[in-house]
């Protein structure tokens, strides 16, 4: 039997895009199961004076500052460290359970009700830890692809976790065009992506490939889902870990672009090694070998994750 309301749900979103899709792939999700009435609190870019204010209330016990006026939530999602603490704080004064879609600083994980922490951070094992192959996301399967369509994006520079090298991307991109000329290609890039590569990939569209490029900048909402949906084969650069979850979650079979890592054990590329191993994605080295693609595969964290919210509480939602 059907919960009677909707499942009353509020959801914290701090100001990183990529923390926003994993919330709202989870909300998502959980409509697709069952009724839903959602209330949102946008949180600013926090201070350092912000962050201490707010742990200081909630080791003091004290409630949330402000949001009285929301409603009593059954449910209080939030991914992002600074979701954390204010989410703690909105339960002492409205009640609800807490989810969140990411490891929470080591002092607030026993305050979680239930935490969906991606297999490649190693979470220790507790009651109210779920690993997950990857984060949950917004992109769904809409069984649309051609298979003569393919999209390869870029990353970019990040010191922490690579070194990036232009010449060494901008040949692998020229390999896979190479080796499959039959299919049309949408070529695009990242925030991060250095403008000497952003004009090496511009070069490689005019040289004669059936190639579009299209840069980040002239993309918009909606635009890199339009393009999953539309495309067979996605190659990503192995730093945007996101996207390639993304682009399995919609359905496309995937391949990656290396970086040389900082430290090969480091957590993207624990991730990337982990979907290698599950056969999820194909290796570059391998496809220039044999250029066979995994069988397709969906990747549906989203639904698992919602699933199993509702199996450990409202699971009469289920039925």
């Amino acid at each position: 039997m059907q919960k009677q309301s909707p499942l009353c749900i509020t959801a914290f979103y701090d100001t990183r895009p990529g923390h926003v899709k994993q919330t709202l792939g989870l909300i998502q999700a959980l409509k697709a199961f069952t009724p839903v009435q959602i209330a949102e609190v946008f949180l600013p870019d926090y201070s350092l004076s912000r962050i201490f204010h707010d742990w200081l209330g909630f080791m003091g016990g004290m409630p949330e500052r402000k949001g009285t006026d929301l409603p009593n939530p059954d449910l209080i999602l939030g991914t992002g460290t600074h979701t954390h603490i204010p989410m703690l704080l909105h339960r002492r004064s409205h009640g609800g359970k807490i989810v969140t879609c990411m490891t929470p600083e080591w002092p607030l994980v026993k305050y979680m009700d239930l935490c969906f922490i991606p297999e490649h951070d190693a979470p220790k094992s507790a009651d109210n830890i779920i690993t997950t192959l990857g984060p949950p996301n917004t992109a769904v399967d809409r069984n649309t692809q051609d298979p003569l369509q393919g999209l390869i994006v870029i990353g970019g520079i990040d010191s922490k976790t690579h070194h990036w090298d232009n010449e060494k991307m901008a040949d692998q991109v020229r390999r896979v065009l190479d080796i499959q000329p039959h299919i049309s290609w949408t070529l695009s890039t990242s925030p991060r992506t250095p403008q000497t590569m952003v004009h090496m990939l511009a070069d490689i569209a005019k040289k004669g490939y059936n190639t579009r490029f299209v840069p980040f900048e002239q993309t918009g909402s909606g635009w890199i889902e339009n393009r999953y949906a539309e495309s067979s084969v996605v190659w990503v650069s192995a730093d945007s870990v996101s996207m390639v979850y993304e682009a399995l979650s919609a359905g496309c079979r995937v391949g990656i672009l290396p970086v040389d890592w900082k430290k090969k054990g480091g957590r993207l590329a624990r991730a990337i090694a982990l979907l290698e191993k599950n056969n999820k994605i194909v290796s570059f080295a391998s496809f220039m070998q044999n250029a066979v693609y995994p069988d397709h595969s969906l990747l549906n964290e989203a639904r698992r994750c919602a699933a199993k919210i509702l199996e450990r509480w409202w699971p009469e939602c289920l039925q």
